[in-house]
């Protein structure tokens, strides 16, 4: 059994590594104003990593859910708000349009995905019924010139700055979630489709979105796939979601990890340094155990993944651990930073705010351990 990663995969994460590198010094200059230097996206855009997840034959990198994993990874040490356009080009709303889409619909959105000039959202939670999309309100009603979309979203990364939303509405309530629900492909400049909010955020990206659909007329080729499958689109893409929040939190965990290392071997105490002190060996101890189980698990499941294995209590298991764990080793980091790492400027402090939302996004970890319990009593 061979637990390196392929040599390829390998070569990318450490490419990964030296971009990182290189665009870390430019986190100080980000706190300081709140925007986000250019360059950054720049370099992500001439690298490839907004088309890592898209086929190659449309511009993409074309990359399996395990080089997927690994590269993430990588790019989670950055602050998130570097690179928040590339999460949803390699979540469910991406895939639909690779999966489902019709020739003409990849031919016209994936090259443009792959080079940040087609932002997409995927616009899928409703007020109340965040884990629950059965319960959703929003309707797409058939007439002469195809369907008319009514409704709202809320949560919505990337909803200000979308040029196409993929949104699931009920088509036929009679026929339940699992036979009801249809996927949509919507241009954001169609007529009663509006932004109404702006939800600020504690970390991870600067805002998500409300958003409404009044008679949002859109012709009969904006059907994603079959009707009544939208459902199942969604649930499918979301295993892959699920392994990609997990990367994000073992990165962040591993980065945290390092610091609270580096810092326990200078920082001062009692005539000597806290890295000497048994407390402190035992706190690195677990977040070092931690950390390896979550990435072992996360790219295990990844790696099944792209061998057909598609188990869906894997990637609940992945992200549930994943995200603990990283949670667990954020929050002692801190605890060894003591009160510098509680202040604005280090990057435990963001690591802290930005890691909170794992446990929630992609499915609360109450949902990923009802996930397990239901496959594993089948």
């Amino acid at each position: 059994m061979d637990f390196e990663l392929p040599d390829e995969i390998r070569d990318f994460c450490e490419a990964t590594r030296s971009i990182v590198n290189d665009l870390l010094p430019l986190e100080r200059d980000f706190v300081e104003t709140g925007v986000v230097p250019p360059i950054v996206r720049q370099t992500l855009i001439e690298n490839g990593y907004f088309g890592m997840a898209l086929p190659e034959e449309y511009g993409g990198l074309g990359l399996g859910a395990l080089a997927q994993a690994a590269v993430q990874i990588e790019l989670a040490r950055l602050p998130p708000q570097f690179w928040t356009e590339i999460r949803p080009l390699m979540g469910p709303g991406a895939k639909n349009i690779a999966y489902h889409c019709t020739e003409a619909q990849k031919e016209l959105l994936i090259p443009g995905m792959t080079t940040g000039e087609i932002p997409v959202a995927f616009a899928l939670t409703e007020p109340g019924s965040g884990s629950d999309p059965g319960s959703m309100r929003t309707t797409a009603t058939r007439n002469a010139d195809g369907w008319v979309i009514n409704g709202s979203k809320t949560y919505i990364s990337n909803g200000k700055n979308a040029k196409y939303v993929t949104v699931y509405a009920y088509t036929d309530k009679s026929a339940g979630p699992r036979g009801g629900i249809s996927a949509f492909l919507m241009p954001a400049d169609t007529p009663g489709f509006a932004v109404t909010g702006v939800i600020e955020l504690m970390g991870t990206s600067p805002a998500v979105y409300e958003l409404t659909f009044d008679e949002c007329q859109v012709g009969p080729d904006a059907l994603i796939g079959e009707e009544g499958k939208g459902f199942h689109y969604a649930l499918e893409c979301l295993n892959e979601g699920r392994m990609n929040v997990g990367a994000t939190a073992v990165g962040m965990g591993e980065y945290a990890l390092e610091l609270a290392t580096e810092e326990a071997k200078v920082r001062p105490a009692f005539g000597s340094v806290i890295a000497d002190f048994q407390a402190i060996r035992h706190y690195l101890a677990g977040m070092a155990t931690d950390m390896r189980a979550a990435r072992l698990i996360l790219l295990d499941a990844a790696w099944r993944y792209d061998q057909g294995e598609k188990r869906r209590e894997l990637a609940s298991m992945a992200k549930l651990f994943a995200t603990e764990a990283g949670s667990r080793t954020v929050d002692t980091a801190l605890q060894i930073y003591g009160g510098a790492g509680y202040c604005k400027g280090y990057a435990i402090e963001r690591l802290y705010r930005d890691i909170r939302i794992t446990r929630i996004y992609e499915g609360s970890s109450e949902i990923q351990k009802n996930t397990i319990a239901r496959e594993l009593l089948r």
